[in-house]
């Protein structure tokens, strides 16, 4: 993997990682895409809910949560599995 090719994928993570922040734990498949890259993504998450008490309002948080990488395609439209790999260690 060259140089070019990583920081192109570091970008393509980070837009990835920005929309899934955006998501709020609201499950979604969405693609990103940067020059030569699209990244095809399914995002879930479980939600947790503390109800509150007297003192405290209820609280819904995100438990855990799990993006997976389906396929990283190129310009040519191929899949890359490499870029995908790298891709899904990025995000999880």
């Amino acid at each position: 993997m060259t140089t070019a090719t990583h920081n192109e994928l570091l970008t393509l993570a980070r837009l990835a990682a920005d929309y899934i922040t955006r998501l709020n734990g609201e499950k979604d498949s969405f693609e990103v895409a940067t020059d030569n890259f699209t990244a095809y993504i399914n995002y879930e998450a479980e939600i947790g809910e503390d109800p509150g008490t007297y003192w405290t309002a209820p609280l819904r948080y995100i438990e855990s949560e799990t993006a997976t990488v389906e396929a990283v395609l190129n310009n040519d439209g191929e899949e890359d599995k490499e870029a995908a790999e790298f891709l899904q260690k990025m995000l999880n």
